[in-house]
């Protein structure tokens, strides 16, 4: 039972959104959005990755058992200052189990951590800038109130890492990192309630955040591949297709270079290729695939130089032999 809830869990996240967990916030954009305030990564960001990064951390893969605590929907969206939602914005999120203790070798009580918390995931936003984590409220340890870390990562700007908290945590008053946060108005926008959800029979919680980043490009760059031999098959090729490479909303009269990973094997950032963008940030190449590059890709724009921070987010594509 517990798996099949999860995989409709996983499944309608998509479809619907966080429309039955989220809370709402009257009055959102009465004034001028407040950004999420730099904090600490701390000691305990995961040295190895869990096999299971999805956004569900009560379930690992398909444990039947499922992580001890009091089950939390975290939910809200990426957004710019001025309130658009930000899309393609990866955001991760890691915090301790019920009992205190993290997915991190130095962490107290790592030994006896709960084996069926997942203890980290990861949520990629689509068109709303909505993202959505069923977790459990976090459990406490000495010297810090209840948290859970998060990093927002966008193709272009700097990585944000902060954390959130709960309301009315009797720690809270305590927290040197929270308290470190000295403008108030900051401060407290990364304290948000954890609220019962009306109805729910296990007492589940529902917490919404909001994350504001404060240095969203104007425009971020998009690299699409297309087959231009059967655009049918597409993202797929197969040996001996014909491909053009577009990238748009680059910077203007830039010259364009690509991060290219096979078959999850980094081979790095080379180039320029082609003529430099356009006025308008357009750029566009074309070719075909030969045996040798059968295999399974990622490809990601790099705008101006091969070390700039101006990026696409990486596509994926697959190219056949047959």
């Amino acid at each position: 039972m517990e798996n099949s809830n999860r995989r409709r869990f996983l499944q309608q996240v998509g479809v619907l959104g966080v429309a039955t967990v989220l809370l709402e916030t009257p009055g959102l954009f009465a004034e001028t959005l407040t950004a999420t305030p730099e904090q600490t990564e701390g000691p305990y960001y995961p040295t190895t990755l869990p096999l299971d990064t999805d956004n569900d951390l009560l379930v690992i893969n398909n444990n039947i058992t499922p992580a001890i605590g009091q089950i939390t929907y975290l939910s809200g969206r990426i957004l710019s200052l001025s309130g658009e939602p930000v899309r393609n914005a990866t955001i991760e999120i890691w915090q301790a189990d019920n009992s205190g203790a993290y997915i991190h070798p130095a962490s107290v009580g790592y030994a006896n951590r709960d084996q069926n918390f997942q203890g980290y995931g990861r949520f990629l936003t689509g068109s709303t800038g909505e993202y959505l984590f069923r977790t459990i409220k976090p459990g406490l340890y000495p010297g810090r109130t209840r948290h859970i870390h998060f990093k927002v990562k966008v193709a272009g700007m700097a990585t944000l890492t902060s954390q959130v908290y709960v309301l009315g945590e009797p720690q809270n008053a305590n927290d040197g990192i929270l308290m470190g946060i000295r403008d108030a108005k900051a401060r407290n926008s990364v304290i948000v309630p954890f609220a019962a959800i009306g109805g729910s029979a296990i007492g589940a919680l529902a917490a919404r955040f909001d994350i504001v980043l404060s240095g969203i490009p104007a425009q971020v760059p998009v690299l699409e591949m297309t087959n231009t031999s059967d655009p049918a098959r597409n993202p797929d090729f197969k040996v001996g297709d014909n491909w053009r490479a577009d990238v748009r909303n680059a910077s203007p009269g830039s010259r364009v270079y690509l991060h290219l990973w096979k078959d999850n094997v980094d081979l790095g950032i080379s180039g320029p290729y082609g003529e430099a963008t356009d006025g308008n940030g357009v750029w566009t190449m074309s070719g075909s695939y030969g045996t040798s590059e059968a295999g399974s890709w990622q490809a990601q724009a790099v705008i101006g130089s091969a070390a700039s921070q101006e990026t696409s987010a990486p596509i994926t594509m697959q190219i056949f032999n047959t």
